[in-house]
């Protein structure tokens, strides 16, 4: 389960106005979610893309692509 110490590490990584570190807050406080990993950044002109994995119960994995553009 994501501690609040993990929560801090991945606000920490995500600056805190971009659209990936508040997904991850929202995501964070879902009972629901057992974990979240940054699995990559992408750097456009237009702005970043976050790619995020989610982990859910039973090992369930959800792949989320979030942009601040």
């Amino acid at each position: 389960m994501t501690s609040p110490d993990d929560a801090r590490k991945l606000e920490a990584a995500l600056p805190a106005d971009h659209a990936g570190s508040v997904l991850c807050r929202l995501l964070i406080a879902h009972p629901e979610v057992v974990d979240i990993e940054i699995l990559g950044q992408l750097d456009l002109p237009e702005g970043i893309i976050y790619s995020l994995g989610v982990m859910l119960p039973d090992g369930r994995e959800l792949l989320i692509d979030v942009g601040d553009v």
